[in-house]
């Protein structure tokens, strides 16, 4: 008779530990409830203590860190997995890995009377295979330290690790990492000593397609590693990655990592392909990770940098302008900041057309990154053609001198038909008497600004408190 779930149960020796959570608790206890126990999957019950779903590390990265939420303003009703697939205590143990193979999960919960009374995980069923054979208990141990080497977020550590670390592991001398877009032959390849070609890329492609299993591969894995006589034994392990911030945009990327070399054919045995699903298991899931921080921390620096011109974007302002007005307030320092706006932009862009206007605002920014770079100046773009600079550290003398220049050093530009170009700013200092918030501050700077236009343009206005010092 097949081993059931049962018995699983008793190998892992968690019979009667049963960790949960509440659906209206938050995403921030979650994540410390896993983070304490070093689990990956929380049973989920509601208020009369029926189960209504689970919640996962993929929850968590996907719905949660990949959309940049706050965990502890995100309540786990709103992002845990209600359609729950699972399993009994009769389940045989194989069925429980082809639910989990076929749906793509590594977790499962065990419901006896329609009620959860454990979770198993892809990692205990692989374990349970282990318990008999030294061998593969000793690969199990070789492998263990592998998972924190590849904990790093950074997909280029990630990949790095996968084409010149994991192939030890199987005695591999030559590895390739491929990924093939959705709906796309655009091969992204990471090569340690392989040679493929591409029609041999995407023959492994395929073969990894067929399964989603590691296949044993007992001839040479590719004519460009066909440096000797002998069988040659290697491995293509099919990998599924996850690239998407949202459910929205959910994609699936697919790919392989193929290890050529692996010695004589005979030698490739069932502790290799043990190996093979184990490594298969921790790539997949850590090259998913890496891939959504760096769609998380590319989304991020869009949202931080002003295409265009290069400099911050509102978003920075304000989070900075913040910053300072908090560190004045604490240390009794001082900073000024300076609205600066190109004068007659509309009349630039009806002249002379809008591209002509977006390279003078582009030259604009590179004049005061140029003016500006021994300092810790900040400089966003505000609006359509105004910036805001801050300067810390500066008080409003020194803040006029450097507007000074800068409004000087612009006005050596010109355009066909409208002659030389000119800008006007209003600077403030931090007004500690009564003390100023980002508001006030940037009120003050606006008023000195409409003073500057007021007054002709191509000027610096400055401002200290209710005194004018221009």
């Amino acid at each position: 008779m097949s081993a059931t779930i049962a018995e699983l149960r008793e190998y892992t020796g968690r019979k009667g530990h049963l960790l949960s959570i509440q659906a209206d608790s938050t995403a921030a206890q979650a994540a410390q409830v896993m983070s304490t126990h070093d689990i990956g999957c929380l049973i989920v019950f509601d208020a009369n203590n029926q189960f209504v779903g689970i919640l996962s590390e993929r929850d968590m990265i996907t719905k949660v860190y990949a959309e940049n939420l706050k965990p502890d303003a995100v309540i786990i009703k709103d992002i845990m997995t209600s359609s729950v697939v699972s399993c009994s205590l009769n389940t045989p143990i194989a069925e429980a890995e082809r639910l989990m193979d076929k749906h793509r999960i590594r977790h499962l919960p065990i419901l006896d009377g329609g009620q959860p009374v454990d979770m198993i995980s892809s990692r205990d069923t692989a374990g349970y295979r282990l318990k008999n054979s030294k061998a593969m208990q000793m690969a199990a141990e070789e492998l263990a330290m592998l998972p924190t080497g590849l904990k790093s977020l950074d997909f280029e550590d990630v990949v790095s690790m996968a084409i010149n670390e994991v192939p030890k592991h199987l005695g591999a001398e030559r590895a390739t990492l491929c990924f093939v877009e959705d709906d796309s032959n655009q091969l992204n390849t990471f090569q340690n000593g392989c040679r493929c070609e591409k029609s041999e890329l995407l023959r492994n492609l395929d073969v990894s397609n067929e399964s989603s299993s590691p296949q044993i591969i007992t001839s040479h894995i590719c004519s460009g590693c066909n440096d000797s006589h002998q069988q040659r034994g290697g491995f293509v392990i099919p990998l599924s990655i996850q690239d998407h911030c949202s459910e929205a945009d959910e994609k699936n990327i697919s790919g392989f990592l193929c290890m050529c070399q692996t010695g004589n054919a005979e030698t490739v045995d069932q502790t290799h392909v043990y190996k093979a699903t184990i490594l298969q298991q921790v790539l997949s899931s850590n090259l998913t990770n890496a891939r959504l921080y760096r769609s998380y921390e590319d989304a991020r620096r869009d949202s931080e940098i002003d295409p265009l011109t290069g400099v911050g974007t509102r978003r920075i302002l304000e989070n900075v302008l913040r910053a300072e007005c908090a560190r004045a307030l604490r240390y009794g320092c001082t900073f000024s900041i300076a609205i600066v706006d190109l004068d007659n932009f509309k009349t630039i862009n009806d002249t002379a057309g809008h591209a002509a206007g977006d390279r003078k605002l582009k030259e604009l920014a590179d004049l005061m990154r140029e003016q500006t770079r021994n300092t810790d100046t900040v400089i966003t773009r505000y609006g359509g053609d105004e910036f805001v600079l801050i300067l810390p550290e500066t008080k409003l003398s020194g803040a006029k001198i450097v507007l000074d220049r800068i409004c000087q050093q612009f006005n050596h530009l010109s355009l066909p038909g409208i002659g030389n170009l000119s800008i006007s700013a209003g600077v403030v200092e931090w007004s500690s008497e009564p003390a100023d918030t980002a508001e006030t501050i940037m009120q003050r700077a606006d008023a000195a600004l409409y003073e500057a236009k007021e007054g002709g343009r191509n000027r610096v206005v400055s401002h200290m408190g209710n005194a004018i010092l221009s």
